[in-house]
């Protein structure tokens, strides 16, 4: 079984956790699977609870990976994405995050995470989920 076939395996077993905006999921022991719900209007405070989320599903871990599905996002705040951005910078314990996109509207978004120069967290865009799952393993080996 490769690394997709097993996530997709471990995504059916894993508890989802949720916050207003989103349901994530703990894959394995060290990557984070997050799916916008829809229609999502992210604001800030809805960022703040997303990313207190994720620090408690890794509490103890050394090192993840986080991909995010953001296909149902209909809007993001300007505050939660710089919310977003610095807190990801700042977590030296998330090596790579994978954005996952389906429109030209997602990709916007996305690419405004990419645009943060000094980032010590890896970041890439997708439009297929399958890809970003290999690129996060094969981040998580470096």
């Amino acid at each position: 079984m490769n690394q997709t076939e097993k996530f997709h395996k471990l995504l059916k077993e894993a508890p989802e956790h949720q916050t207003r905006c989103s349901k994530a999921w703990l894959i394995g022991d060290n990557v984070i699977f997050v799916e916008s719900r829809m229609n999502a209007e992210i604001e800030l405070e809805d960022a703040k609870e997303d990313m207190q989320l994720s620090e408690e599903m890794m509490a103890g871990v050394s090192r993840f990976a986080t991909i995010i599905d953001t296909a149902n996002i209909k809007s993001i705040s300007k505050e939660a994405r710089d919310w977003y951005s610095q807190v990801q910078n700042d977590n030296p314990r998330n090596v790579s995050v994978a954005l996952v996109v389906n429109s030209f509207y997602t990709r916007i978004i996305a690419n405004f995470f990419l645009g943060f120069k000094n980032s010590r967290t890896a970041m890439k865009i997708f439009n297929e989920k399958d890809e970003a799952i290999k690129w996060i393993y094969e981040e998580l080996e470096n």
